[in-house]
C-alpha cells in the first residue's frame, strides 16, 4: 500500500471564500494554482498542478491523505472536471483519509497548525497562509513565491507524519462516518428555487416596509468619520436603540445580542407598546432570515442542490457541528417572520423526504449507561420514555397515554428527564424550566432521590477525573461503549474545583469539569455513537442520507419506495449496534416533501 499526502493551494479574499459562496461557487471563481505532494516512498513535489504526473500516484492501492478533504476532494474534482494536466489519468484510488478528522477523533484541535504541535511535536507558522489571501500566483514575485512553496510542502509533509504516525489510532467505522460526511455534504441538499426567489421578495418588501415605522432611519450617523461618507444610522443601533428608549422613558437591556434573554424580554414586554420596538424586533428576525435565503439561493448549483459545510467531530463528544457560513444543524423551526425556511429543502420531482428522529436517545443512554434496569424495563414497555420514568418514580399511575391524558405531567417528566440527569442544581432547574423556585429544589431533590444509580454515575466518573491528576500524564480516559475515547488533559485542582482541557474554539481549553458535566458528555457521545452508526446503516441499505441535524437522519427516497424505505430506516434506528446490547431505543418519522420539524 502506498501513500500520498495531497494538499492545494488556491486563490481567496473575503468576496471569493467558501464562507462566503460554499464550495461549488467558490472553486468556479478561484485559481488552483499550487499543488504540494509528499508520498510514504520519498517523493516530494510542489508546483502547479498541471505540471505533476498524477498516473505516479494513481491505482487502487494507493491511499490519498489531506488535512481537510472536504476541500482538496472537490479541488481535484473540480481540476479533473475542466482538464488540468494528466488529472483525468487518476480513475482509481483504494480511498482519501482527511487528517485533520483524525485529528479531531483523537481529541485535539483539528487545525494542522495544532496538529503538527499536539502529535508530531513541531511549531509550524500559519503567517504566509494569511498573506496569500488577496494576492494570486501572478501577483507575487519570486521571493514571496518560493516562500508560498515551501510552506505548502511543509503542509504536505506533515499532513503525510501524522498519518504515518497516528494513523491506526482511527479505526475503520469511524473513517467511514468521516468519507461519508465527506461525501453527503459535498451531494448536497434539493432547494426549492422558486419557494427561495418568492421569500426572499417577500422578505425584502417586508424590510422596506418596517422600515417605516423605526424612527432614526434616515438620521445621519454619530460616528463624524462616517457621517462625513454620508452613512446613515444603522438600521439595528444599539446607539439609536438606547436613545430612543431614553427619549420615551423605558430601560433598555446591557445588550442587544439576538440570544441575550434580556433583550427578548425588552422586546417582548414592549413590542405592543411601541411600535417602533415591535418594528425593530421583527426587522430582526426577518433580515435574519433573509441573510440565510439568500446564502442558499448563492450556493445552490445549476441543478438545484446546494452543497454546504459539516465538521466530523466537531464538539468534543464527537458530535457534528455546522461550518462554512452556512449551519444546517441551526435552521429555525416553523414559520418565523412570515417564512418557513426548512421548507426551502425540498426534494425533486419522483422523490421525497424520510425524516427520521432518534426518540428521547439522551434519556435512554443515561439510564444504560448507569445500569438502571427499573427505569429501562418501563421504558422497554411503554414507548414514551417521559410516561416511563412517571410510572417508575410512581409519579403518576393513571390508565391511558399520559400524553393525551396528562400533558401538563408529561411536560413537567420532560423538564425533570432533560434538566436534571446532568446534576443541575434547583436555582439553575428554575431557570432552565421556567418554574417556581422551591418547586424546581423539590423536583431536584425528587430526581436524585428517584434515580440513585444515576447520581452514582456523577460520582464515579468524577472520582476517576480527581484520580487523573495524580497519574503520570494528568489525563483522564473515559472509555464510552463504542470502544472509543473521551481524553481530558491537564486535569487540576483549584480549591474543590476540578479542570482539565478539551477542545474549544479551535485551540485546547481549560474548564472546570465536574461529574454532571462529564456524565453528560459521556451521555452525548454514546448517543452520536448510536446515531452515526445508524446512519452508516442506512447508507449501507442503498438509502442515502442527505442530512444529519442532531439525532435526526433526512434521507431522500423515491416517491413509489417511500413507505417501505421509511419502515427500513425505522427499523435501522430502533436496533442498537452490538456494542448498544439492552439500550432501549425507539424512532419515530415521517414521509414529507419539504424539511419540516
Amino acid at each position: 500500500m502506498s501513500i500520498a499526502a495531497v494538499d492545494f493551494e488556491s486563490y481567496y479574499d473575503y468576496e471569493i471564500s467558501i464562507t462566503t459562496l460554499g464550495i461549488h461557487h467558490y472553486l468556479q471563481k478561484s485559481d488552483i494554482y499550487l499543488v504540494s505532494i509528499a508520498t510514504d516512498g520519498g517523493v516530494k513535489y510542489v508546483g502547479h498542478p498541471k505540471d505533476f504526473d498524477w498516473s505516479t500516484i494513481s491505482g487502487p492501492d494507493w491511499i490519498w491523505l489531506s488535512h481537510n478533504a472536504g476541500f482538496d476532494w472537490p479541488v481535484f474534482l473540480r481540476l479533473q472536471e475542466i482538464g488540468v494536466g494528466n488529472t483525468q489519468s487518476v480513475t482509481e484510488i483504494k480511498d482519501w483519509f482527511d487528517t485533520a478528522d483524525l485529528t479531531a477523533y483523537l481529541g485535539l484541535p483539528r487545525s494542522l497548525k495544532y496538529a503538527s504541535f499536539y502529535l508530531l511535536g513541531e511549531e509550524i507558522s500559519k503567517d504566509t497562509r494569511d498573506r496569500m489571501k488577496g494576492r494570486s500566483w501572478e501577483s507575487m514575485n519570486a521571493e514571496f513565491r518560493a516562500e508560498v512553496e515551501q510552506y505548502a510542502l511543509k503542509d504536505a509533509e506533515n499532513c503525510l507524519n501524522i498519518w504515518l504516525k497516528h494513523g491506526q489510532k482511527w479505526p475503520e467505522h469511524e473513517r467511514q462516518i468521516s468519507r461519508l460526511s465527506r461525501e453527503m455534504c459535498f451531494r448536497g441538499v434539493p432547494l426549492d428555487d422558486q419557494g427561495l426567489e418568492k421569500d426572499i421578495h417577500n422578505l425584502e418588501a417586508d424590510l422596506w416596509q418596517l422600515r417605516t415605522n423605526i424612527p432614526w432611519k434616515d438620521e445621519p450617523h454619530r460616528d463624524v468619520t462616517k457621517a462625513r461618507k454620508g452613512e446613515k444610522m444603522a438600521i439595528l443601533s444599539p446607539i439609536a436603540i438606547r436613545e430612543e428608549c431614553l427619549k420615551v422613558g423605558i430601560t433598555a437591556p446591557a445588550s442587544f445580542a439576538k440570544d441575550d434573554p434580556d433583550a427578548e424580554e425588552f422586546f417582548e414586554a414592549y413590542a405592543e407598546v411601541y411600535p417602533w420596538v415591535r418594528a425593530v424586533r421583527d426587522y430582526r428576525r426577518a433580515a435574519k432570515h433573509l441573510a440565510t435565503l439568500k446564502s442558499m439561493q448563492s450556493r445552490m448549483r445549476p441543478d438545484g442542490w446546494m452543497p454546504y459545510g459539516l465538521k466530523y467531530f466537531g464538539a468534543h463528544t464527537g458530535r457534528d457541528s455546522g461550518d462554512a457560513g452556512l449551519n444546517l444543524q441551526n435552521l429555525p423551526k416553523g414559520l418565523v417572520a412570515g417564512v418557513d425556511v426548512r421548507s426551502k429543502i425540498r426534494a425533486p420531482k419522483g422523490y421525497t423526504l424520510a425524516i427520521v428522529d432518534l426518540s428521547q436517545i439522551e434519556p435512554r443512554c443515561l439510564h444504560w449507561l448507569a445500569e438502571d434496569e427499573k427505569t429501562l424495563q418501563y421504558i422497554r414497555e411503554i414507548p414514551d420514555l417521559y410516561e416511563a420514568q412517571a410510572r417508575a418514580w410512581g409519579i403518576w399511575n393513571e390508565e391511558g397515554d399520559m400524553k393525551k391524558v396528562a400533558p401538563t405531567v408529561r411536560h413537567v417528566m420532560k423538564q425533570i428527564a432533560l434538566g436534571l440527569g446532568y446534576g443541575m442544581g434547583g436555582k439553575k432547574f428554575a431557570e432552565v424550566a421556567g418554574i417556581d423556585p422551591d418547586e424546581a429544589v423539590r423536583l431536584t431533590a425528587l430526581y436524585r432521590k428517584k434515580n440513585p444509580k444515576v447520581v452514582k454515575l456523577w460520582r464515579t466518573l468524577e472520582a476517576g477525573l480527581s484520580r487523573a491528576m495524580h497519574s503520570e500524564d494528568r489525563t483522564f480516559r473515559m472509555v464510552l461503549p463504542s470502544g472509543r475515547t473521551l481524553n481530558y488533559r491537564t486535569v487540576s485542582k483549584q480549591g474543590d474545583k476540578l479542570s482539565a482541557s478539551i477542545p474549544r474554539a479551535g485551540k485546547l481549553m481549560q474548564l472546570g469539569i465536574w461529574g454532571g458535566v462529564l456524565t453528560e458528555n459521556l451521555v452525548q457521545a454514546c448517543a452520536r455513537d448510536v446515531f452515526m452508526h445508524q446512519c452508516s446503516e442506512i447508507e449501507k441499505a442503498g438509502i442515502p442520507v442527505i442530512m444529519r441535524v442532531h439525532d435526526e437522519a433526512v434521507c431522500l427516497v423515491e416517491e413509489d419506495t417511500a413507505l417501505y424505505d421509511l419502515q427500513t430506516i425505522t427499523k435501522i434506528m430502533s436496533t442498537p449496534p452490538e456494542w448498544g446490547v439492552g439500550l432501549p431505543l425507539s424512532a419515530e418519522g415521517s414521509i414529507s416533501k419539504v424539511y419540516k420539524k
